[in-house]
């Protein structure tokens, strides 16, 4: 009996054995198969990938390397053909406001959109062919130099203002930090010198003043930097001195930050009305109210052609609402928005239009502009000014306001 179960056990285990090694085979067999499938399916997948999404980069690569073996004058700059290679997708979108910039370049804009740069604060203009100081600002290498408005500049470092283009003359300035220059300035009778070493300044955005019986005036250059804070300050002063009407000027302002555009809206808008409305390409929408509210002041707003964007989205808000008297020309025509997107592999960034804002009543002033309520045309006399220093008696449109606020 002990032979018979042991031999029964051994053809036991035999075939435990043949079913161990068949069931093995099948799991083996079902793993390779899972194999090949997962691989093929990542080949096509691949070759999918090669075709349509890797195309772009198997392409920068292939002509990379074309460059680095082929290019007789190259340089081992990595940076530089990628930095190249994205400004073209940005241009390729063709989105004419599409850019991409480097780090650099993206604090470079930060720094100017804050109205800040190296140099030493002053605002000039040709007045019958010289090169007359209009402005010296608070705080700046200039003003603590000694030089004043209505200061004539006959030479900056050695060279001497011969009838070329205002620019050119003003590129003798060192603009670096630091940089001494040496300005030969004519005031009245006297020939003057002054050394003004140039460092980081600020330029104000905002520009105010009281013109007559009680009327204010506010030029707001931009929706950058600090225009809403120099913007409720001018109306605070302005309203201490007296202010019971307000020429409010957008002209030459070509717009800015949206948010800034929404605060200063809110300075003259009752609270919770609609400023504007954002809609994007996946058919987001996106409404912006105010959350103050600001001044019931009678208002008149001065645009031009040359009005755009976050300027227009303001204009369009008080004119819909009635909260202004909008004077002057046509405005520009920017009814969209872009949004700037980080490269993290080269921390860049690439601008790109990404939404159209509309005004309370639903329009979209892309490629259309805003019509003023009165149209006043500029002289051509007063076409070479900037608009802080038209002549009072050139600026129609300006005198078309005041005209409006006297009725």
């Amino acid at each position: 009996m002990e032979e018979m179960q042991t031999a029964n056990e051994i053809k036991r285990r035999k075939r435990g054995s043949r079913t161990f090694r068949i069931v093995l085979t099948l799991l083996c067999a079902i793993v390779i198969t899972a194999l090949i499938t997962a691989s093929v399916t990542w080949y096509a997948a691949r070759r999918v990938y090669n075709k349509e999404d890797g195309r772009l980069v198997a392409s920068v690569k292939e002509a990379r390397d074309v460059i680095r073996d082929h290019f007789f004058y190259y340089e081992e700059d990595e940076a530089a053909l990628t930095d190249a290679v994205l400004k073209g997708i940005a241009t390729a979108t063709g989105d004419r406001y599409a850019e991409y910039y480097t780090e650099a370049e993206y604090e470079e804009l930060l720094m100017q959109n804050q109205r800040n740069f190296v140099g030493i604060g002053i605002l000039t203009q040709l007045d019958e062919g010289v090169v007359k100081i209009i402005d010296v600002y608070d705080g700046t290498p200039a003003r603590e130099a000694g030089l004043t408005p209505g200061d004539v500049i006959l030479e900056i470092n050695g060279k001497a203002y011969d009838g070329e283009a205002l620019d050119e003359f003003l590129d003798n300035v060192l603009a670096e930090e630091g940089a001494e220059n040496t300005f030969v300035i004519q005031r009245g009778d006297e020939t003057l010198t002054f050394r003004i070493v140039a460092r980081e300044v600020h330029t104000p955005a905002v520009s105010y003043r009281m013109l007559k019986d009680g009327i204010g005036y506010i030029h707001v250059q931009t929706f950058h930097g600090t225009c809403v804070e120099e913007t409720k300050t001018a109306l605070a002063e302005l309203r201490e001195a007296g202010m019971t009407s307000l020429v409010l000027d957008f002209r030459d302002n070509l717009g800015g930050s949206l948010y800034d555009a929404l605060d200063i809206a809110d300075l003259f808008l009752p609270k919770g009305y609609v400023v504007t409305t954002l809609r994007s390409r996946s058919g987001k929408v996106t409404e912006y109210k105010t959350e103050k509210g600001g001044t019931d002041i009678k208002t008149v707003l001065l645009v031009n052609e040359m009005s755009a964007s976050a300027s227009e989205l303001v204009a369009g808000a008080l004119k819909d609402y009635e909260a202004a008297y909008l004077i002057g020309t046509k405005t520009y025509g920017k009814g969209i928005v872009q949004t700037f997107y980080q490269i993290k592999e080269t921390n860049g960034w690439l601008k790109l239009t990404t939404e159209a804002y509309y005004t309370p009543n639903g329009v979209c002033v892309q490629d259309e502009g805003i019509t003023p309520d009165q149209i006043v045309e500029l002289p051509e006399e007063a076409q070479r000014y900037t608009i802080d220093l038209i002549p009072s008696e050139l600026d129609t449109q300006l005198l078309a306001a005041i005209a409006y606020l006297e009725e």
